[in-house]
């Protein structure tokens, strides 16, 4: 009899540790299609301001320098931001690359985020404001762009925003 108890007490082991076995290489195999379906920062159209994992992929693929150090979301109440902070020890940015840096951030972050009103970005001693009806020309035409890509937006930003 008891060995009878026993085998029933290691079959219902057994499976229980079975069930868990197989949850666990399907929560493992979800996470790693839904990192290998972000193929593109287009991926993250529709995202919210208060996705931070949105926010920061975005911000980073997109910028035009290396130096983005954290980012704070206001997210409380309207108007809805994002604020990206960039690094400032032993760094100077010039000009041209905070005018370059804005038009990217602001154009992408617009565009893929549905309720951002605004962005804010701080550089050493620069900080630049932009709002979402700066570029409403700018998000229609990408709306109307039949095969919108990131190549496209970037050459539009190069000759739109930065040929001087």
């Amino acid at each position: 009899m008891i060995k009878s108890q026993r085998r029933i007490f290691l079959l219902i082991l057994g499976s229980i540790l079975l069930i868990l076995l197989i949850l666990i290489i399907l929560i493992l195999s979800a996470c790693q299609t839904q990192a290998e379906s972000v193929t593109s920062v287009l991926d993250y159209k529709g995202s919210y301001v208060g996705d931070n994992t949105a926010i920061s992929a975005i911000s980073r693929t997109v910028s035009s320098t290396d130096t983005i150090d954290h980012f704070k979301l206001q997210t409380k109440e309207e108007p809805y931001g994002v604020h990206i902070y960039y690094l400032t020890e032993d760094r100077s940015y010039t000009m041209t690359t905070i005018n370059q840096e804005s038009h990217r951030q602001s154009l992408y972050l617009y565009y893929l985020i549905d309720n951002v009103d605004y962005l804010v970005l701080h550089f050493n001693d620069h900080i630049i404001r932009t709002e979402r009806t700066m570029y409403a020309n700018d998000l229609k035409i990408f709306a109307k762009e039949a095969n919108l890509s990131e190549k496209f937006i970037n050459n539009y930003i190069v000759t739109t925003y930065l040929n001087d």
